[in-house]
C-alpha cells in the first residue's frame, strides 16, 4: 500500500487455497499465516480503512481495488473507533441512515432496538443450550456451532455493508 498504487481485495478463498489468487491484500495476509479464514480478514479490513478514511475505494462490487490516502493511518482508525464508540453511547448503531455504496438509503434500527430483536433470540439459546442438558463434549460442539453462526452473521453484515 505504501507504493500509492490501487491494490486488489484477493482474498477469494478457493483461489488462495490453490495458490491462484492474484497480487493484493488477502493474498498479502495469507502469505503472512496460511490460513484462508485469517486472509479473508482482508474485507474486514477494507471496510474499517475505507470508513476512516485510510484506504479509498474503486467503488467496484467485483474487481474491489484500494489505495492507501495521506495521512497518518493509526490517528485516521483510532478516530473513527472513538467516533463509533461515541455513536454507540448517543443510542444508534449507525447514523438512523446511512448511503451504502450502490447510492440507495438503507434504514438502520437503533441499537437499543437491535438489542430488544436479539433478546428472544438470546433466551431461546440459553433454554436450549443450558449446561446440565450437555456434556463437556457437546457443550463444546454447541458453542462452536453458535461461533459459525456468528461469524455468518458478520459475513452478512459485511456483505450488506458493501452491497454485494
Amino acid at each position: 500500500m505504501q507504493d500509492r498504487e490501487w491494490k486488489a481485495l484477493a482474498n477469494n478463498a478457493a483461489k488462495l487455497y490453490l495458490g491462484t489468487e492474484k497480487e493484493g491484500v488477502g493474498k498479502f495476509l495469507y502469505r503472512l499465516r496460511r490460513e484462508v479464514p485469517y486472509a479473508q480478514l482482508a474485507s474486514q479490513l477494507a471496510a474499517i480503512y475505507y470508513h476512516s478514511g485510510v484506504w479509498e475505494w474503486n467503488e467496484q462490487k467485483r474487481g474491489m481495488k484500494f489505495l492507501l490516502l495521506p495521512g497518518n493511518w493509526q490517528e485516521k482508525t483510532i478516530q473513527h473507533y472513538r467516533d463509533s464508540l461515541a455513536q454507540e453511547k448517543e443510542g444508534t448503531y449507525i447514523e438512523d441512515y446511512i448511503e451504502d455504496f450502490s447510492g440507495s438509503c438503507l434504514k438502520v434500527k437503533s441499537k437499543q432496538a437491535q438489542d430488544e430483536l436479539q433478546e428472544p433470540l438470546k433466551e431461546g439459546l440459553q433454554q436450549k443450550c443450558s449446561p446440565q442438558k450437555f456434556s463437556q463434549q457437546e457443550a463444546a460442539q454447541q458453542e462452536e456451532l453458535q461461533q459459525d453462526e456468528v461469524r455468518k452473521i458478520e459475513q452478512t453484515k459485511l456483505s450488506a455493508f458493501f452491497g454485494y
